[in-house]
């Protein structure tokens, strides 16, 4: 956990309820038509987009825009990178992934949540994920730790390799999911099981709560990663690339577990070199 300067903390207060009621507004949504009929469109080869994607991040940016009109706004559907490359030191930065397990969502698999972050000269600051089906949610203050609904939560005490319960996701991309499938293959006989949940963001913040020991991936976006790795990083977990960098908001990869379980499963020859050279 990081210290933050206590003169912002009634900011960031105000910040993170602002990311808690866009979450919930749009988990609301999300969570009305789950069970309904739904129109799918690709967005790319493999993608899709429900129009619950599009609901909830009108829902999420007519808040924030609302309550902070000066903020810029990084959101997956809408895009907006250019929130992140033009963005002076002073700005601040909402990234938002509406739906965040899409294919899940659409497939009425209940293993999707909203994300939404706020970050700051680079750094995510706030972080609220909210996952309505289990009405649970997320949420983390740079230097103040992270919580769910409300309680401390902390990454798992395990500290054997052998007995922890890993998790991946693939992702879309043709030539990264072979890999991000190798390693899941290779690490398999080092660990006690291997899962795929379908929701990048969920699954690290299971980690983040200890339910999970160990998460991987090899081909994120800004929104995959903002808020959840503030909220592992709240939870005294780490969060790096495959060389043991440390993740930012831009950072395409993230190995994420407790200190020890992380440094163990980097420490596997076949990670890193199926990782780098697939």
């Amino acid at each position: 956990m990081t210290i933050i300067d206590l003169n912002q903390s009634s900011d960031l207060a105000t910040f993170l309820g602002t990311a808690t009621e866009a979450a919930r507004a749009a988990g609301e949504i999300a969570r009305q038509g789950f069970h309904q009929p739904r129109q799918i469109s690709f967005k790319g080869h493999k993608d899709i987009v429900t129009e619950a994607d599009i609901a909830c991040e009108t829902a999420i940016i007519d808040i924030i825009q609302s309550r902070h009109p000066s903020h810029r706004i990084l959101s997956e559907e809408r895009g907006g990178v250019a929130a992140l490359t033009e963005a002076t030191g002073g700005d601040y930065v909402w990234i938002i992934d509406p739906i965040d397990g899409t294919h899940n969502y659409a497939a009425q698999l209940p293993f999707w949540c909203i994300s939404v972050a706020l970050a700051h000269e680079g750094e995510t600051v706030v972080a609220a994920v909210y996952d309505p089906i289990h009405e649970e949610i997320f949420t983390a203050v740079k230097g103040e730790g992270a919580k769910l609904n409300g309680k401390p939560i902390t990454v798992s005490a395990r500290t054997d390799l052998d007995d922890s319960l890993a998790a991946c996701d693939i992702g879309y991309d043709d030539i990264i999911s072979p890999r991000s499938l190798k390693i899941a293959q290779e690490v398999r006989p080092f660990v006690r099981r291997v899962r795929m949940l379908g929701s990048a963001v969920l699954a690290i913040c299971y980690v983040a709560a200890g339910r999970i020991d160990l998460f991987f991936h090899l081909h994120l976006k800004p929104w995959d990663i903002a808020a959840a790795m503030l909220i592992v990083k709240e939870a005294d977990g780490k969060a790096t690339d495959f060389d043991g960098k440390d993740s930012t908001i831009k950072s395409k990869e993230i190995v994420t577990a407790n200190p020890i379980i992380h440094a163990d499963f980097l420490a596997l020859p076949q990670v890193s070199n199926t990782a780098h050279d697939g």
